[in-house]
């Protein structure tokens, strides 16, 4: 059996603290399950330097493959990655002001918005240097 969507997703959450995710992960973990699946169905793709098959089915939400853990890194990178573009294009996050009734205010909703693309600017990096490093572990996989 190959690696679990489990595993790809558990990595990347790691790294991410949203009440939204907590949230609907405590009201149903199926839903939970599908949501997150959405994002690895985006990172799988840009994987296309991957030397295992990434194929995978969806019913029992496996890869075909065994994946090693720096290929499991990887797409945990990009799970982030989409997620995070997910949350920089929340059109909710660029309104000009949000005040409550207990008077709470948001801070610069355009320095949210600056350092949310800078960390994910960050994190493109790490992945495409994660990605060179995984290639240079077999240099007979370059192709010419």
């Amino acid at each position: 059996m190959g690696t679990s969507f489990d595993t790809i997703e558990d990595l990347a959450l790691t790294i991410i603290s949203d009440y939204k995710l907590n949230k609907l992960y405590n009201q149903s973990t199926t839903e939970f399950q599908q949501y997150c699946d959405t994002f690895l169905m985006s990172a799988i793709p840009n994987f296309i330097q991957c030397n295992q098959d990434l194929g995978y089915d969806l019913n029992t939400r496996t890869f075909n493959s065994t994946l090693t853990y720096l290929e499991i890194s990887i797409l945990a990178d990009f799970w982030g990655i989409a997620w995070l573009t997910k949350e920089t294009q929340d059109a909710t996050q660029i309104s000009l002001k949000l005040t409550t009734s207990g008077g709470f205010e948001t801070h610069s909703e355009a320095q949210n918005l600056k350092e949310k693309s800078n960390w994910l600017d960050r994190l493109r990096e790490r992945v495409r240097q994660k990605i060179t490093d995984y290639q240079l572990l077999d240099p007979t996989s370059f192709v010419f």
